[in-house]
């Protein structure tokens, strides 16, 4: 078998399905008709159905499984944009209100999105950088630093 893809897809699948993906896989592809379980009959090469999971349009299941779960099967890209502008026209009208107005007025709440608060959380997390081990790290100096 010189020259054949080596992985025929059957260890991406296999990993799909055991990281929890399988019902999102099945869903989408009894979608266009097909049964993952003919992967098992030998009728469906599993090269295939990775081609069309990964090609699978924004509202499938299995994307929506990436991104976090069934909750997000309403959100393709589209949405977030859209959430992404009213949030940034209400920022721009709250500017605007809160230079010509003599009292505070509240700021703009996002609009509400799939999981926010866990999705935030965790980017936050993600986005700490320490660099104290670096070699070349010295000590922040003490008019720097935050009294706690």
């Amino acid at each position: 078998m010189d020259g054949a893809d080596p992985g025929g897809g059957s260890l991406q699948l296999g990993q799909l399905i055991d990281d929890g993906h399988g019902p999102a896989i099945r869903y989408d592809l009894q979608r266009v008709g097909l049964d993952l379980a003919d992967v098992w009959r030998g009728t469906l090469c599993p090269r295939r159905v990775i081609d069309l999971v990964e090609q699978g349009p924004d509202d499938s299941a299995f994307r929506a499984a990436l991104r976090g779960g069934p909750d997000h099967r309403a959100w393709p890209l589209e949405r977030h944009m859209q959430a992404l502008m009213v949030d940034a026209l209400n920022t721009i009208w709250w500017v605007n209100a809160q230079a010509n107005s003599k009292k505070k007025v509240p700021r703009p709440k996002p609009v509400q999105r799939p999981a926010l608060a866990a999705s935030a959380k965790s980017a936050a997390a993600r986005r700490v950088l320490d660099l104290s081990k670096h070699p070349l790290a010295r000590r922040l100096p003490e008019k720097y630093r935050r009294s706690t």
